[in-house]
């Protein structure tokens, strides 16, 4: 930004280019800021007005380059697009955030904590605990796990050598299709994730990761399952010696650097193989896989900040979906990989540029899916035991009630603070979901204030 007289004063560095509140002295630095989102649209086909107001606090701080911790909170009353309402109704939570209390004219209250608490020990090792996200790959979506979720409580270790990192995850999370307990709130559920990468070739120009977890529930006869505490071990062969009915995956994930202006990415998941069945082509339901192909291009046809991305997501019936909710692949009512849940594919694209503050982009959804109906166990619905499945084999994609999905959304953004991501913010977005019995179209234009910290996902 230019030294213009009004940055120099201490509304103008507050508001332009600083913390609102920073300290650094005696190898501590600390810095609190407020964290804001107030926008307001209206739903033009549906003579909707929807709203978001979220107040709240973000602080940060590093001792001595080797302890860093951060906390923050926020206060949030909505009013959403009639497919996001009904979501929030059925599952009584806002995607990506916390439980709703439901208030008049069709709004809603909720609210969002995160935190954590960690150690560098060396260049070498990182050690975090926190309850928040974490996120693996490199799309907009992610198929091994991904931050489209309530915050979890977890334990995460970090270790980088030489081309290798490896990174273990310990957590705990919520279940709230198993019943509330006056006394011990929602059932909980816990699992445990490895995930290694492996840069290959010059300047790392290929990284491939392998990535496991496994999902268990507690028992009064089982308790935690102490064999998934080993940070360096295969946790297949351990959930197969104990005999266990756990639910465990497998994934990959590639990052092919082209060069310094394009990359090629992908990944993929898989919940169940038997290559007999795949071969044999007779749509098993436990042929339960999803893939990821994605390309990336910065500096489009030679301009300075013009850059596209592309995406396409393919994920089979019954993926993701195990024998009981306290096993599924999912927290807090919500799946912990693609929002569409299972039996779906999906494209979408992105094309941006930025110049100096100035930021826009123009994004383009399309998504075919079979959804369950009724109480049928089609493969859609993540959250319906397999055990339900409605046949054996004869399973094919988007079997159920087919539908579509198809967006368009536009956005410019202007930067007023690059240290908490403040932007003024203005679009436009169209949405079309059809089957056989729905037909839902909706018009959004909107304006917002607001620091962009978190991914929320509502394209679904």
């Amino acid at each position: 930004m230019k030294d213009y007289k009004f940055y120099k004063t201490w509304v103008g560095r507050k508001l332009r280019k600083e913390h609102f509140l920073a300290i650094d002295a005696d190898d501590i630095k600390l810095s609190v800021d407020p964290v804001f989102n107030v926008s307001l649209g209206r739903d033009q086909k549906n003579d909707r007005n929807v709203y978001v107001n979220t107040r709240g606090v973000l602080v940060m701080g590093n001792m001595h380059d080797k302890f860093y911790f951060y906390t923050g909170f926020h206060e949030n009353q909505a009013r959403y697009l009639s497919y996001v309402d009904s979501l929030v109704r059925k599952d009584s939570i806002v995607p990506g955030q916390g439980k709703v209390k439901f208030l008049d004219s069709e709004a809603f209250d909720f609210s969002q904590a995160t935190g954590g608490v960690g150690y560098r020990a060396s260049r070498h090792f990182d050690f975090l605990l926190a309850n928040d996200k974490n996120f693996i790959g490199d799309g907009y979506r992610s198929l091994l796990l991904s931050d489209n979720t309530y915050s979890y409580p977890f334990f995460r270790i970090h270790m980088t050598f030489w081309k290798f990192r490896y990174s273990v995850y310990y957590m705990v999370l919520q279940n709230m299709r198993g019943g509330y307990d006056e006394n011990i709130g929602y059932t909980k559920k816990y699992s445990t994730m490895h995930y290694l990468d492996v840069n290959i070739g010059k300047k790392n120009s290929l990284t491939v990761g392998i990535f496991e977890a496994v999902m268990w529930k507690p028992e009064a006869t089982r308790g935690y399952e102490l064999h998934y505490l080993n940070p360096i071990i295969f946790l297949r062969p351990v959930e197969n010696s104990v005999g266990s009915p756990d639910n465990a995956l497998l994934g990959t994930n590639i990052r092919w650097k082209l060069n310094s202006r394009n990359t090629v990415y992908a990944q993929l998941m898989l919940d169940e193989l038997l290559l007999d069945e795949v071969r044999a082509g007779k749509g098993w339901w436990g042929n339960k896989q999803a893939f990821q192909l994605g390309y990336k291009s910065w500096n489009l046809f030679g301009v300075k900040q013009l850059n596209i991305q592309t995406e396409f997501n393919f994920v089979r019936p019954f993926t993701y979906a195990h024998r009981s909710n306290s096993q599924n692949y999912s927290n807090s009512n919500q799946p912990l990989a693609h929002p569409l849940g299972s039996d779906f594919v999906e494209s979408v694209s992105f094309i941006n540029y930025r110049w100096k503050n100035i930021f826009a982009e123009i994004k383009v959804q399309y998504a075919k899916m079979g959804r369950d109906t009724g109480t049928v166990n089609l493969g859609n619905d993540i959250f319906k035991a397999y055990d339900t499945r409605s046949s054996e084999y004869g399973n094919r994609m988007f079997q159920g009630l087919s539908s579509t999905l198809n967006s368009v959304e536009f956005r410019l953004n202007y930067l007023v603070n690059p240290k908490t991501n403040f932007n003024i913010e203005l679009g436009a977005s169209s949405r079309t979901f059809k089957n056989e019995r729905t037909y839902d179209q909706s018009l959004y234009i909107f304006f917002g204030l607001r620091t962009s910290l978190e991914n929320y996902y509502l394209d679904f």
